[in-house]
C-alpha cells in the first residue's frame, strides 16, 4: 500500500482494555447498523454511559433472559443493556485505549501498529503498577481460575520475577496459553502465595460406585518441588501456546 492509497482509505479501529480483555470498541449506533456482522464476535465492546462515566460494555451475543455478567445482549428487535454495580464500575472504565484513524503516511501508520500491538500483550499495567492479565472467551476454567486469582491479588507482578529465577519469562508466557497443567497452577501458586486445592467427589449422587466421600488435597503444601516434576522435556506445556493470540 502506498501513501496515495492511504489517503483514499480511512482507517478508524478503537481498541481498549477493559476488565483484563482488550476489546474492539464501537458506538451503539454503529454496531446496531451491523448488528449481524458481530453476531459471533467475542472482542466487541458498547461505549456506554454510566451516570457521568464513560465505560465500555462487552458485546455478549443472544439474550438468554438471566444475563449474568454486565454488557450488551442481542435480544432481536432491541438489545438488552446490562450494566455492572456501581461497586464494580471502574472495572469497565478503559484502562488504555488507542485509536487507529486517518491514516496518511507510512510513519503514522507504523506508529498506530505498534500502539494497537502494545495494547494486545497479555499483560495490562495500570497507572498504579497494578497487573491485569486478560482472560479470554476460549479459557480452559483452569486456567480462567488462575487468571482470576492473580488479578485478584492487584500485584504489580514483574516484583515477584525473584521468586521464579531465570524462569520467570518462560513462566509468564505460560499465561498465554489457554489451558494451563496442574504443574503450571502448582508455580504459579508457591510463587505468589496462594493455595491450590483438588477436590474429588462424586460427579453426581446416582452415579454407579459411589465414593460416598470427598478427598481434598493441598497441591502447594508438603508437596515434591514442582522443578522436580517437569511438564515436558523443558518443563513448560508449550501444546496450545499461540504466539498470535494477542
Amino acid at each position: 500500500m502506498n501513501i496515495e492509497d492511504l489517503k483514499m482509505n480511512t482507517i478508524e479501529v478503537t481498541k481498549s482494555a477493559v476488565n483484563g480483555q482488550v476489546y474492539t470498541v464501537l458506538d451503539y449506533n454503529e454496531y446496531a447498523k451491523h448488528s449481524e456482522d458481530y453476531a459471533n464476535s467475542t472482542d466487541i465492546g458498547i461505549r456506554a454511559k454510566m451516570g457521568d462515566t464513560d465505560i465500555v460494555l462487552p458485546f455478549k451475543g443472544k439474550y438468554n433472559g438471566n444475563p449474568i455478567s454486565p454488557g450488551v445482549y442481542d435480544a432481536g428487535a432491541v438489545d438488552f443493556f446490562k450494566y455492572p454495580d456501581p461497586v464494580l464500575k471502574e472495572k469497565y472504565v478503559p484502562i488504555k485505549t488507542t485509536t487507529t484513524s486517518n491514516i496518511m503516511n507510512i510513519q503514522e501508520l507504523i506508529r498506530n501498529g505498534e500502539a494497537t500491538r502494545r495494547l494486545d500483550e497479555p499483560f495490562i499495567t495500570t497507572p498504579d503498577n497494578i497487573t491485569n492479565i486478560p482472560i479470554h472467551p476460549n479459557d480452559q476454567p483452569e486456567m480462567k481460575c488462575l487468571k482470576m486469582a492473580l488479578n485478584a491479588k492487584n500485584i504489580d507482578f514483574d516484583k515477584y520475577s525473584g521468586r521464579f529465577g531465570d524462569n520467570f519469562p518462560n513462566d509468564k508466557r505460560q499465561l498465554k496459553n489457554h489451558g494451563a497443567t496442574l504443574n503450571i497452577i502448582k508455580r504459579f501458586c508457591e510463587n505468589c502465595d496462594m493455595e491450590a486445592l483438588l477436590i474429588l467427589r462424586d460427579s453426581s449422587p446416582d452415579v454407579p460406585n459411589p465414593m460416598k466421600t470427598e478427598i481434598t488435597v493441598s497441591l502447594t503444601k508438603d508437596t515434591v518441588p514442582v522443578e522436580d516434576i517437569p511438564d515436558t522435556e523443558d518443563g513448560y506445556d508449550t501444546d496450545d501456546y499461540n504466539e498470535s493470540e494477542y
